[in-house]
């Protein structure tokens, strides 16, 4: 295939990130990555600048895959609970079926330069930034238990996106499985705060009754 045939700066990427992330930015060469494509190193210069042009555009287009697909999934949508399940579900697939980029993007990212780490770490704040508002909505409008919406999104989003570390294509279950497992999780851990719900709801009721229940029940154990 042609040096400069249309598709090559997608095989370079793909051929890299597989190679960053099996040895690491630092540890690949620009030889390796052109003996990955079939094509001769120096037709890689034809293409990008170097290596660190080359992580900066793995870096950069998965953090805008991530951040863009959200937003469109979100459009339409009302409901702030519907919102963050969606936000999840969209998060843990986008790290199963993108997992070399993105463990790539997070574990290499210190390996930009610093003008090029700044410009992937504002989409990726932007990103954190959406999160955070559903957290606080979710607290004003249905009383979920936030006590600090950046820890709490700073968790929510580690604990999706490290889905990238221990996916496999043969697993038992798919992307979309574990998506439900976790937005389940989170939002039963998110739960509702009870001194916050309107005394004469249901679910402040319900609230203030459960624990004393559990307590007591777990003092008849022998």
């Amino acid at each position: 295939m042609p040096d400069d045939s249309p598709g090559t700066e997608d095989r370079i990427r793909s051929v890299a990130t597989e190679l960053f992330y099996s040895r690491g930015y630092h540890a690949t060469t620009m030889r390796e990555i052109a003996a990955g494509v079939h094509i001769k190193a120096g037709s890689l210069y034809n293409h990008y600048s170097g290596k660190q042009e080359i992580l900066f555009r793995i870096c950069l287009e998965t953090a805008r895959e991530l951040d863009d697909g959200v937003r469109a999934r979100l459009e339409g949508i009302e409901d702030v609970e519907a919102q963050l399940h969606e936000l999840i579900l969209w998060h843990v697939r986008f790290h199963a079926e993108n997992r070399f980029a993105a463990r790539v993007a997070d574990g290499q990212l210190a390996a930009l330069s610093k003008a090029n780490r700044v410009k992937v770490i504002k989409i990726r704040d932007s990103y954190e930034l959406l999160l955070r508002d559903l957290l606080q909505r979710g607290a004003k409008e249905v009383a979920w238990i936030v006590d600090d919406p950046r820890v709490t999104a700073i968790g929510i989003a580690t604990m999706c996106t490290e889905v990238d570390a221990w996916y496999r294509d043969d697993g038992p279950l798919s992307p979309a499985e574990i998506g439900e497992i976790f937005a389940s999780f989170i939002l039963r851990g998110l739960g509702r705060d009870a001194a916050r719900t309107p005394s004469g709801g249901a679910l402040g009721r319900a609230g203030k009754s459960r624990r004393p229940a559990r307590r007591a029940a777990a003092a008849d154990r022998p």
